[in-house]
């Protein structure tokens, strides 16, 4: 029997009409450009979103972090360390509960977000001029869409 069979059956994914893999693809194209922006700044794509999330909404906490970004508890954490150490993020005690922070852009971490934000919208404008206002509001709600019928299993 040969250990290198290949299957040419019914059964066989093709990875360029499977949705799942193209948006992996897709999103992975995404980061790495992404990554090739933010590391000229000292940073790695996880700073990076933990910054964007500071950024979107202050005062957000490292669990709220973790809750709407692609990461697990341990990479927010050492992210989140890392750019305090920086000064570029500051942690600012919650007034009802001691033991939750709140994280914030200190003015070295917003001005570094307002440098890197051009760049990093350049890599969506990219996607933009491929499709018309109309096609990308689509696009954004069937993967809304989705995001709701696969959720998160973290």
């Amino acid at each position: 029997m040969n250990d290198k069979s290949t299957s040419k059956g019914p059964d066989i994914l093709k990875l360029d009409q499977f949705w799942p893999y193209q948006v992996t693809v897709l999103a992975d194209r995404i980061a790495r450009r992404t990554s090739t922006i933010v590391k000229q700044y000292g940073l790695n794509l996880s700073q990076w979103r933990v910054l964007a999330a500071i950024a979107e909404q202050p005062g957000r906490t490292a669990v709220e972090v973790v809750t709407m970004t692609p990461m697990d508890k341990g990479i927010v954490s050492r992210a989140t360390r890392s750019m305090l150490e920086k000064g570029l993020v500051e942690r600012v005690a919650s007034q009802s509960d001691g033991r939750v922070s709140h994280l914030h852009l200190t003015l070295d971490g917003d001005r570094l977000y307002q440098v890197l934000f051009p760049q990093i919208k350049a890599v969506l404008q990219m996607g933009n001029d491929v499709l018309s206002r109309e096609r990308l509001t689509q696009l954004n709600h069937d993967l809304s869409e989705l995001m709701e019928a696969l959720p998160d299993l973290r």
